[in-house]
Protein backbone atom coordinates (compact mmCIF):
# COMPACT_ATOMS: atom_id res chain seq x y z
CA UNK A 1 0.00 0.00 0.00
CA UNK A 2 1.77 2.90 -1.29
CA UNK A 3 1.45 6.38 0.12
CA UNK A 4 2.13 9.84 -1.24
CA UNK A 5 2.74 12.91 1.05
CA UNK A 6 1.31 16.42 0.15
CA UNK A 7 2.80 19.20 0.28
CA UNK A 8 0.74 22.25 1.77
CA UNK A 9 2.19 24.67 -1.01
CA UNK A 10 1.16 22.12 -3.60
CA UNK A 11 -2.47 21.83 -2.81
CA UNK A 12 -4.56 23.51 -5.67
CA UNK A 13 -7.93 22.62 -4.59
CA UNK A 14 -9.57 20.18 -1.84
CA UNK A 15 -12.91 19.54 -0.64
CA UNK A 16 -14.83 17.76 2.27
CA UNK A 17 -16.40 14.08 1.80
CA UNK A 18 -19.20 13.30 3.63
CA UNK A 19 -20.69 10.40 5.16
CA UNK A 20 -24.52 11.28 5.77
CA UNK A 21 -25.48 8.11 7.51
CA UNK A 22 -24.49 4.90 8.88
CA UNK A 23 -26.11 3.27 5.90
CA UNK A 24 -22.32 3.88 4.53
CA UNK A 25 -21.09 1.03 4.29
CA UNK A 26 -18.51 1.06 0.94
CA UNK A 27 -15.77 2.73 3.57
CA UNK A 28 -16.87 1.72 7.26
CA UNK A 29 -13.71 2.90 9.05
CA UNK A 30 -13.64 6.33 6.84
CA UNK A 31 -17.28 6.68 8.00
CA UNK A 32 -16.73 5.60 11.65
CA UNK A 33 -14.50 8.20 12.34
CA UNK A 34 -16.03 10.85 10.64
CA UNK A 35 -19.37 10.26 12.77
CA UNK A 36 -18.16 9.30 15.85
CA UNK A 37 -15.34 11.47 16.36
CA UNK A 38 -15.84 14.48 13.75
CA UNK A 39 -12.85 13.34 11.35
CA UNK A 40 -12.84 14.41 7.91
CA UNK A 41 -12.04 13.31 4.62
CA UNK A 42 -10.34 15.59 2.33
CA UNK A 43 -10.18 15.02 -1.33
CA UNK A 44 -7.07 17.26 -2.42
CA UNK A 45 -5.91 18.34 -5.84
CA UNK A 46 -2.46 18.60 -6.25
CA UNK A 47 -0.61 21.24 -8.25
CA UNK A 48 1.59 19.28 -10.78
CA UNK A 49 2.36 18.98 -14.22
CA UNK A 50 -0.72 16.46 -13.85
CA UNK A 51 -2.92 17.20 -11.44
CA UNK A 52 -3.56 14.33 -8.94
CA UNK A 53 -6.54 13.57 -6.49
CA UNK A 54 -5.36 11.91 -3.01
CA UNK A 55 -7.50 11.46 0.23
CA UNK A 56 -6.16 11.80 3.34
CA UNK A 57 -8.02 11.69 7.08
CA UNK A 58 -7.60 15.03 9.32
CA UNK A 59 -9.36 16.32 12.13
CA UNK A 60 -12.31 18.83 12.72
CA UNK A 61 -10.48 21.54 12.58
CA UNK A 62 -7.52 21.09 9.65
CA UNK A 63 -8.47 24.70 8.39
CA UNK A 64 -6.34 25.78 11.58
CA UNK A 65 -3.43 23.38 11.75
CA UNK A 66 -3.11 22.03 8.54
CA UNK A 67 -1.79 18.83 9.38
CA UNK A 68 -3.13 15.22 7.94
CA UNK A 69 -3.72 12.37 10.50
CA UNK A 70 -2.73 9.78 7.57
CA UNK A 71 -0.33 10.12 4.54
CA UNK A 72 -2.16 11.13 1.48
CA UNK A 73 -3.55 8.01 -1.11
CA UNK A 74 -4.95 7.94 -4.21
CA UNK A 75 -8.08 5.78 -3.62
CA UNK A 76 -10.33 5.93 -0.90
CA UNK A 77 -10.53 2.56 -1.02
CA UNK A 78 -6.64 2.14 0.20
CA UNK A 79 -7.27 5.12 2.92
CA UNK A 80 -9.57 3.21 4.80
CA UNK A 81 -7.36 0.06 4.56
CA UNK A 82 -5.30 2.10 6.43
CA UNK A 83 -7.03 3.77 8.59
CA UNK A 84 -8.54 -0.12 9.43
CA UNK A 85 -5.02 -1.37 9.89
CA UNK A 86 -4.14 1.55 12.43
CA UNK A 87 -7.31 2.81 13.88
CA UNK A 88 -5.87 2.36 17.76
CA UNK A 89 -2.83 4.28 16.79
CA UNK A 90 -5.18 6.99 15.23
CA UNK A 91 -7.48 7.19 17.84
CA UNK A 92 -4.75 7.31 20.70
CA UNK A 93 -2.99 10.13 19.53
CA UNK A 94 -6.12 11.90 18.78
CA UNK A 95 -7.61 11.44 22.08
CA UNK A 96 -4.21 11.36 24.31
CA UNK A 97 -1.91 12.82 22.43
CA UNK A 98 1.20 12.86 19.95
CA UNK A 99 4.25 11.45 21.86
CA UNK A 100 7.16 10.80 20.84
CA UNK A 101 7.65 7.02 23.13
CA UNK A 102 4.91 4.86 24.36
CA UNK A 103 4.71 5.54 28.42
CA UNK A 104 6.95 2.95 29.92
CA UNK A 105 4.54 1.26 33.10
CA UNK A 106 6.67 1.57 36.40
CA UNK A 107 5.10 -0.64 38.74
CA UNK A 108 3.95 1.03 42.19
CA UNK A 109 3.64 -1.13 44.97
CA UNK A 110 1.85 -0.71 48.24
Amino acid sequence: MASISISPSCILASREIRFLNRQETRFPHLMRLSMDFNFRVLEVLNQTRHPLKQYVLVTEDYRSDGDSITPAFTSMQTLNQYVGDNMVDILHDYLFGFTDEDPQQTPRFA
